[in-house]
């Protein structure tokens, strides 16, 4: 096992407990996304999370992430929860995420690359990669990423896995 991977084991190991002892506070997702793409997580240059809510026909921005806005390690946000909040909240980029709110792409059967590249355009996020992931009460999340680095097929699959952690987090 390479060194790469026991760095991502150890971030994927403190989740779940993150994610429990999270579930109280309204940005529970915000801790949980910058866990994941943070220099030892995936070392994500950009994310945004939305869930799209086809009963509402809403498609709402809920989380975001941009590595040119961030100072801490994953243990200080978890050491000091009321200045990451603050901080998030400080961030442009989760702003401009969290203000999206568009029609549902399932309800009016959207091509989902479509609305990724319109999304993407609207953060300025360069060559975009997407996961989309079934959550609780019939939505659906969607994560826009930017990667730093071309990663292999084992780490791409391995983020992918990663990334379905953000639907057992509480939506606010």
């Amino acid at each position: 096992m390479t060194s790469r991977h026991k760095q991502l084991l150890r971030c994927f190991a403190h989740l779940p407990q993150q994610i429990l002892s999270l579930h109280q506070i309204d940005n529970a997702t915000e801790f949980v996304l910058h866990s994941l793409c943070h220099e030892g997580g995936f070392n994500l240059s950009k994310a945004a999370y939305f869930i799209d809510n086809p009963d509402f026909d809403c498609l709402k921005g809920v989380a975001g992430f941009n590595k040119d806005e961030e100072v801490h390690t994953c243990d200080d946000i978890l050491a000091n929860e009321d200045y990451f909040t603050r901080h998030m909240d400080s961030c442009q980029f989760n702003k401009r995420v969290r203000r999206i709110t568009a029609p549902s792409v399932k309800k009016i059967d959207d091509s989902i690359e479509k609305a990724v590249s319109r999304l993407a355009a609207l953060l300025e996020i360069e060559d975009p990669s997407y996961y989309t992931l079934t959550i609780k009460h019939n939505n659906f999340g969607l994560v826009i990423y930017e990667q730093k680095t071309a990663e292999d097929h084992k780490m791409q699959e391995e983020l992918l896995t990663g990334l379905a952690l953000l639907g057992f987090c509480p939506i606010n």
